[in-house]
């Protein structure tokens, strides 16, 4: 199955944002470990196209308790970087 990630960041959270860049990159890198194949990841930025806002992934996984547990274990989560998660149910065409 496939599942869309919207994450919209606190709106103060660039610093921590950055204090846990690696960290997150390293969870996506291993998500395989979590039984989830990442399809697309990547930063949600402003209107100036540079300050990140938010983060959208699109994942493979055998269920939606899977996603639930990737997402709630990345290091953005955990630190509060994120304000809100919504996860969709996703029907790749293409």
């Amino acid at each position: 199955m496939h599942f869309v990630i919207h994450a919209v960041d606190r709106p103060d959270a660039l610093t921590t944002r950055a204090k846990h860049y690696r960290a997150h990159r390293i969870h996506l890198d291993e998500a395989g470990r979590h039984g989830i194949a990442v399809m697309t990841a990547g930063t949600l930025v402003a209107a100036d196209s540079q300050t990140p806002v938010g983060s959208l992934f699109i994942l493979e996984a055998q269920d939606r308790a899977a996603i639930d547990g990737f997402t709630e274990s990345d290091p953005y989560h955990l630190n509060g970087v994120w304000e809100r998660v919504d996860v969709h149910y996703y029907n790749k065409k293409r």
